[in-house]
């Protein structure tokens, strides 16, 4: 592939604002913002399958909905009303089959999933499209602005190759590739994943897409900086803000593997390479021309909701606020939860192992 790297950055506009801190003195305080959750609908099942491993949903643009079932190894389009529209993606070698499940993204009209070893692209009624060769572990996707056009970052910034980070944007029919920004890393962001990266706890480089607007936002979420940029990638403007990161225990992170069988000697080097600290953030959206961060909680199986800290493309912290899931229920993590244009998607699951998709509709702040 042809390969072009970005000369010396424009200036930076930076412009300070606050997650879980107090604003300056002289910018107005961020106001709570309640999000009057109303319940749409629910399932338990898709079709005639039962939920049983249900998680990675995923929100089109058309409201949509894309999950994996882990344990059926396949993959559900739910209507925006709730009805099983198609599976697709069962796991195999030939076409349309995926080897391993890792990721999912809207990527234009369709969806594309990630796989160690290439990405798969489908329509959005799930059928093939085609497969393209990539190494996920060095090369992750960020996002998608169709199946032709995405960015790629090293999955979590310890396994980059050199002594920067990149991020790429990657023209897959014209098979030219750019790098839009690098990154420098900390001490605490070298420290090479062994593969046990957690979301929200690993130090990683996360993209939100805006595709009203056509521009990304993106930034290690282990640090204070978020850059936007639109293809004029000459001109790249930033927003600073102060992040109180939350500690996580040694229990906690040695829990974590332990649901997922991790062996003893394997569990340690995996502690060795984590933080003991969760991320600022572990997602980026944009929704209404606003930029909504999502906090990092924790990697327990009982978290009942999300922090959500919302702000304006020029930095303003506007509101901050939660949205919930109803009582008695939890999320089994950070990803449970996907925001749409004016609802929310939040598989859930209570303390009997039972396992719903609950769509609410809520209230959203207007940029």
């Amino acid at each position: 592939m042809k390969t072009a790297k970005l000369p010396t950055l424009a200036t930076i506009i930076a412009i300070t604002i606050c997650i879980g801190c107090t604003k300056n003195s002289d910018a107005p305080a961020p106001q709570k913002w309640a999000f009057n959750m109303e319940k749409i609908w629910e399932i338990n099942q898709a079709g005639e399958d039962k939920l049983l491993r249900p998680g990675e949903p995923r929100i089109a643009d058309d409201g949509t909905l894309y999950y994996r079932d882990f344990d059926r190894d396949l993959s559900y389009i739910i209507s925006d009303d709730g009805k099983l529209v198609n599976t697709f993606a069962p796991r195999g070698g030939g076409d349309g089959e995926i080897s391993y499940y890792f990721n999912c993204f809207p990527a234009g009209d369709g969806v594309a999933i990630c796989a160690p070893d290439k990405i798969h692209f489908f329509t959005n009624r799930g059928q093939f499209v085609k497969a393209v060769p990539n190494n996920l572990f060095v090369r992750f996707p960020l996002a998608f602005r169709n199946q032709d056009e995405f960015w790629l970052a090293p999955g979590a910034l310890g396994d980059a190759p050199g002594d920067m980070v990149a991020v790429t944007h990657v023209n897959a029919a014209t098979g030219e590739e750019k790098i839009i920004h690098e990154f420098t890393r900390s001490d605490e962001e070298k420290k090479p994943s062994g593969g046990g990266v957690i979301v929200g706890l690993t130090p990683q480089i996360k993209m939100g897409f805006d595709r009203k607007s056509d521009r990304i936002y993106f930034g290690k979420n282990s640090d204070t900086l978020i850059y936007s940029l639109t293809d004029d990638i000459s001109k790249i403007d930033s927003i600073s803000f102060t992040c109180t990161r939350r500690p996580v225990s040694e229990t906690d992170k040695k829990n974590h593997f332990a649901r997922f069988n991790v062996p003893e000697d394997r569990m340690a080097i995996l502690l060795g390479a984590l933080p003991d600290r969760m991320a600022c953030y572990h997602r980026i959206q944009i929704v209404n021309g606003l930029i909504y961060l999502f906090s990092a909680e924790g990697i327990g199986d009982n978290q009942t909701g999300q922090d959500v800290n919302i702000f304006t493309r020029d930095g303003q912290h506007l509101y901050y606020g939660r949205i919930q899931v109803e009582s008695g229920w939890h999320i089994s993590g950070p990803e449970s939860i996907q925001l749409g244009q004016g609802f929310v998607y939040a598989i859930q699951e209570n303390a009997a192992g039972d396992k719903k998709i609950v769509k609410y509709k809520l209230t959203l702040p207007r940029s």
